[in-house]
């Protein structure tokens, strides 16, 4: 009968750890984020502005599904998903204006995005390189190493 019951405390505190280290991982888990690089504007002959790059995956290779859109005033002028490669292409067709150009991926679980603005006129070429990046948090403890 003890024999039991030691068991059982046993099982219920091996149970209870195994919870608060899969909390610990949820909370410690590793952060995908989108690094972005717009720019600079690289002039070119033309009548349309290009927005135009790649985006990588975690691993380093090319994010296929990205969406990238360029709008002004809240009205999307151009729009894009990336190929196999992760390259995309988008013609803007418009005057001299302040764009807004947003980058959405899904990558390592989750969803990504980055944004920027940048003024674009006809001629205008604006390089877009992004990766997804996955930054771990760390549990710091305490005591000799």
């Amino acid at each position: 009968m003890l024999v039991h019951s030691l068991r059982d405390i046993a099982v219920g505190l091996s149970s209870f750890g195994v919870v608060v280290l899969l909390v610990l991982y949820a909370v410690a888990g590793p952060t995908p984020k989108l690094n972005a690089d717009f720019g600079p504007i690289v002039p070119r002959p033309g009548a349309t502005a290009v927005v135009q790059g790649r985006i990588l995956n975690s691993g380093g290779g090319g994010l296929r599904g990205a969406k990238i859109v360029v709008d002004r005033h809240g009205q999307p002028v151009g729009q894009a998903v990336s190929g196999s490669a992760g390259t995309f292409r988008i013609d803007v067709h418009g005057t001299c204006a302040l764009y807004r150009i947003s980058v959405r991926a899904h990558d390592a679980g989750s969803n990504v995005e980055k944004t920027a603005e940048r003024q674009l006129c006809p001629g205008d070429a604006l390089p877009v390189d992004a990766q997804v990046v996955t930054e771990g948090h760390f549990i710091w403890v305490p005591g000799p190493r």
